[in-house]
């Protein structure tokens, strides 16, 4: 009776999925325990109207600070598109003054790692869908170390190393991680369409590129975009057979691929390139891109990961950002990727080497790699310090073959004897790199944080970092033992296998289980205190959180984003790419500073006269304060609890309102100057940047009536207006492409007034004025994505019947 082995050799890829798929529920297994989730949504008790309630087992700051902006940027979006479903939510009227939802593509309705949101219940959900990411990413590597030629025990390295690599798992809860997972996937098709031009490969191609713009993260799209051509023509470059047969076929099917794959995005990709082209960020980014890499110190990373702490334990540096160089693959991997180059240099196994420490350096901001990748269009907006993801993938790929060598034909004993020097010296880089800085005197304490699981205490440089390096010191000896072991003959092929990659499960899940902390579902959701209640109430009126005056302030007034989970409407918000004039209102009128960074300059207002008139353009009746802050002189108090303190706004606008005259600003930059200027009567003059017709030019206004919202949902508003004379309704929400009126049932067209709102003209008398977002952008999507979607089953179906 055939045995297990037996069975796992007939079905390699079954075995390698059952064994990736169970190891990925395992690195979140303490969040699929009843009661229990995958999130650090514990951080909002830091903030008010929480924090004076915060339980006593929830630590300041949550389980992982590094990870709130799964707090803020995705999981309040996947509960609200779980709300609205079966409807695809296109506007958002909760934050930000109102903007694109589905345009904003990192909300990824559409993801197919977003459907266990959908379909589970919620906090359940998020620990699948991490594991899923996991799942995905292992998968796509061994099967393009299968297609590399690699055996079966160098492939399922390939895919343990590149999934449940460092950087995989702590990237598990940004939507990054649903676009770089099918990196591999993308590599392993396009290697496809180089081999066997055909429409399988075709729609294979097509089918992943796809999915991965709709994984919720533009900028690693494009970056994958241009590694996987770069990795096309590295394989045409390196092999002269592709080169000599037929290469236009070849680059015809995967350029076709690629179109088509973006054009079954277009239901994702043309809203948000609309949203783009109104935004400050590639202004922003581009100016900024000197900047958008990891500095070289983190290289250290690759050995010790923990050597500057970590949020989910005690981190070293604020604000830490461990995923941004987890660069850690364990140790064996990084001696065996070593000794393939040794063992058998081949061109191929150069290339990838090469290519990997390109990316690393790119990473890094080493010149010159860094400054000509800068220097290329688009990667001058991108974060480049993530492209040290494909040194992860070179790196698992480069392991997978040193495997092989080291489980195949024995390589000659001067190569074999030049790979246990290079590990040898590999496994000493490390001390050799910390040896000034490590105390010995903190050995005791180090041996418990690093294999005794203690805590560290916070702020325990010594005893953190001499952790790290004894954590490498077992775990690289170890590797370099079997190594030896194996190259010297004592210890046989199936042993050395399993035993490698046992070691390299079992460094993987050390270095990365536990970061993304399993918490208990009461401590993720925090109740609707009487503050919240009391702006609940306030609806449709938006609220702002002031900035913190108190002298350690851990977080703003309900964080940004958190607002939609409660209904309410937030001026602020965090959510890319931000529209320009949004932005610059806030960067140069509402913050504190205008020395702050764009995409944080909303996190919390300011209150000097001109903010509180800006906020007012955006529908900011409330003004929200921590409670710890010194109470505000001179401002009506709305609500004083143990939660919190709200004040009325006294430079607050009416939601909707009628005036009867408009200034004309000859600029953006003249109309938000004069809208926020002092004393300016915005309740009765609208600015406009062009002249409307029928509406007197002046200041000297006079009452033009009355406006009142009869409804309001998030893509439909209905209004009543009563006016003396023609006049303009001014609705304090954000003007946008796609947002149509009506004027009892007649179409009139939206105008931009006072800098960045919605106007309408009105005739004399009552009348029922209705706004519908119903954007072209989306329509032009779906039918292109339709378009696409039937081109690629029609390519598949012709492909499975020539296969037949």
């Amino acid at each position: 009776m055939p045995g297990p082995t037996s069975w796992a050799a007939r079905r390699p890829t079954l075995t390698a999925a059952l064994v990736y798929l169970l190891l990925s529920f395992a690195m979140f297994a303490g969040a699929l325990a009843p009661g229990r989730t995958l999130s650090v949504s514990d951080y909002l008790w830091t903030g008010t109207p929480w924090d004076s309630s915060r339980p006593a087992d929830v630590p300041v700051l949550g389980s992982n600070r590094e990870q709130t902006d799964s707090v803020f940027m995705f999981q309040p979006f996947l509960q609200h598109t779980r709300a609205e479903l079966p409807d695809v939510p296109l506007w958002n009227p909760y934050i930000m003054g109102g903007r694109p939802f589905h345009a904003n593509s990192q909300s990824a309705t559409l993801s197919p790692f977003s459907v266990p949101a959908y379909v589970l219940p919620f906090w359940d959900s998020l620990a699948v869908a991490a594991a899923l990411k996991l799942f995905v990413a292992a998968l796509g590597a061994f099967l393009l170390a299968r297609a590399f030629g690699l055996r079966f025990a160098g492939a399922l390295l390939c895919g343990l190393v590149f999934g449940f690599s460092l950087w995989s798992v702590t990237w598990v809860s940004w939507t990054t991680m649903s676009v770089w997972a099918l990196l591999p996937w993308l590599c392993l098709l396009a290697e496809l369409c180089v081999r066997r031009p055909g429409p399988l490969p075709f729609a294979g191609l097509a089918a992943a590129t796809g999915l991965q713009f709709l994984g919720g993260h533009p900028s690693s799209s494009f970056q994958v975009m241009v590694a996987v051509a770069l990795f096309w023509v590295v394989r045409v470059v390196a092999s002269r057979r592709l080169r000599e047969h037929d290469l236009r076929l070849r680059l015809f099917t995967l350029g076709a691929a690629l179109v088509t794959g973006s054009a079954l995005a277009a239901i994702t990709l043309i809203p948000f390139v609309e949203l783009l082209s109104h935004s400050i960020d590639l202004k922003a980014r581009t100016a900024a891109a000197s900047d958008a890499h990891e500095p070289a110190r983190y290289l250290l990373g690759v050995f010790l990961h923990d050597w500057w702490g970590r949020g989910s334990r005690a981190p070293l540096e604020f604000a830490s950002a461990l995923e941004e160089h987890a660069w850690y693959v364990a140790a064996l991997p990084l001696m065996l990727a070593v000794s393939a180059l040794v063992l058998a240099p081949r061109r191929e196994r150069i290339v990838v080497a090469a290519v990997g420490l390109v990316a690393l350096a790119v990473a890094t901001g080493i010149p010159p790699f860094f400054d000509v990748v800068k220097a290329l269009p688009g990667f001058d907006a991108a974060r480049n310090g993530r492209l040290a993801v494909v040194s992860v993938l070179c790196v698992a790929v480069l392991a997978g073959w040193g495997l092989d060598d080291l489980t195949g034909a024995a390589a000659p004993e001067r190569r074999r004897r030049l790979a246990l020097a290079a590990c040898a010296l590999l496994f000493c880089v490390p001390f050799a790199w910390v040896a000034r800085r490590i105390d010995l005197d903190a050995l005791g304490d180090a041996l418990r944080v690093a294999w005794g699981f203690a805590e560290p205490e916070p702020g325990a440089v010594a005893e953190i970092r001499l952790a790290s390096l004894l954590e490498w010191l077992v775990l690289g000896a170890a590797a370099l033992l079997l190594v030896v072991l194996r190259l010297r003959g004592r210890l046989g092929t199936a042993a050395f296998a399993g035993l490698a990659l046992a070691l390299v499960v079992l460094d993987l899940f050390k270095a990365g289980m536990g970061y993304n902390p399993a918490i208990e579902e009461s401590h993720a959701v925090q109740p609707a205190t009487p503050a919240i209640r009391y702006l609940q109430e306030q609806r449709p009126a938006r609220f702002a959180g002031l900035r913190p005056e108190a002298p350690i302030t851990l977080a703003v007034p309900i964080s940004p984003n958190v607002a939609m989970r409660y209904g309410l409407y937030d001026a602020r918000g965090y959510d890319f790419p931000f529209e320009e004039r949004y932005a610059e209102l806030w960067r140069r009128v509402i913050a504190q500073s205008p020395d702050c960074n764009y995409a944080f300059c909303p996190e919390s207002a300011g209150r000097s006269p001109r903010a509180l008139q800006a906020l007012g353009l955006l529908g900011v009746t409330d003004l929200l304060q921590n409670r710890r802050d010194p109470p505000l002189r001179g401002f009506e108090v709305a609500y004083d609890g143990p939660d919190a303190r709200v004040y009325r706004n006294p430079s607050a606008l009416p939601r909707a309102f009628l005036v009867d005259r408009q200034v004309v600003a000859p600029s953006a930059e003249a109309a938000r100057d004069a809208v926020t200027a002092a004393n300016f009567p915005a309740r009765s003059v609208a600015v406009t940047e062009k002249r409307i017709p029928g509406i007197p030019e002046g200041t000297a206004a006079s009452a033009a009536g009355s406006a009142r919202i009869s409804s309001y949902r998030d893509e439909h508003v209905v209004l009543n207006t009563d006016a003396e004379r023609r006049a303009l309704l001014v609705l304090t929400d954000s003007w946008f492409p796609g947002w149509k009126a009506s004027v009892d049932g007649r179409d009139v067209p939206i105008e931009r007034v006072d800098y960045l709102i919605r106007g309408v003209p009105v005739p004399a008398g009552k009348h029922e004025v209705e706004f519908r977002y119903e954007p072209a952008s989306w329509r032009a999507g779906w039918i292109v994505s339709l378009l696409a979607l039937i081109a690629i089953l029609g390519a598949a179906g012709v492909g499975w019947r020539r296969h037949a």
